[in-house]
C-alpha cells in the first residue's frame, strides 16, 4: 500500500471512531455518567484532530468554492448512487429499522445537495438558519414545521444552526 492509502485509511478509521465515541458520550451522559461522557468526548476530538489532519496531507482544503463542490458532489453520490442501492437491499431484507434509517439519510442528502448546490452558484456567504432534527437528522432552511416530515420529532426539539 502506499502512504496516501494508508491515509485515507486512517482518516476512515479515525472518522468514524470520532462519530462512535460522540455516540459512546451521549449514552453515557444519559445514564448519569458524565466523567465517562467526558472520556469519550476527549478522545473524539482527538479522533476528528486526527482525522483532519490526514485530510490535510490528501487534500488542499482551503478553497472553498472547492470543498462546496466536493460536499455537492458527495451528496449527489448519496442521493443517486448510495443509498437508493441501500434502501433497496434492507426492502428486500425486510429490515425495517434499516430502511427507517437509510430513508431519514437519502431525504435529508437531498436538501444538504441543494443548499451546497445554492452556495456554489450564488458565491456568497449562507444567510439564514438551518434547523436539524436530532432524531432522523432531517435538515431544513428557514423555519421548522410542527413536526418533522421524516419522523414526526416535535418542532421544539429541533436543533438550530
Amino acid at each position: 500500500m502506499s502512504t496516501d492509502e494508508n491515509l485515507r485509511n486512517a482518516y476512515a478509521g479515525e472518522s468514524q471512531a470520532m462519530v462512535r465515541y460522540k455516540i459512546f458520550a451521549e449514552i453515557a451522559r444519559n445514564k448519569g455518567l458524565e466523567g465517562v461522557a467526558r472520556v469519550f468526548e476527549a478522545a473524539s476530538f482527538s479522533e476528528f484532530i486526527h482525522a483532519k489532519n490526514h485530510l490535510r496531507v490528501l487534500e488542499d482544503l482551503n478553497d472553498v468554492k472547492k470543498n462546496l463542490e466536493t460536499a455537492h458532489a458527495g451528496e449527489t453520490y448519496e442521493i443517486t448512487e448510495m443509498y437508493p442501492k441501500f434502501y433497496e437491499e434492507a426492502l428486500k431484507e425486510g429490515n425495517k429499522r434499516a430502511t427507517s434509517s437509510i430513508r431519514w439519510a437519502l431525504e435529508t442528502e437531498k436538501v444538504h445537495a441543494e443548499i451546497f448546490k445554492k452556495l456554489i452558484e450564488s458565491g456568497e456567504d449562507f444567510e439564514g438558519k438551518i434547523y436539524v432534527c436530532p432524531v432522523c437528522g432531517y435538515a431544513m432552511e428557514g423555519e421548522p414545521p410542527e413536526t418533522c416530515p421524516l419522523c414526526n420529532t416535535s418542532r421544539d426539539r429541533f436543533v438550530e444552526f
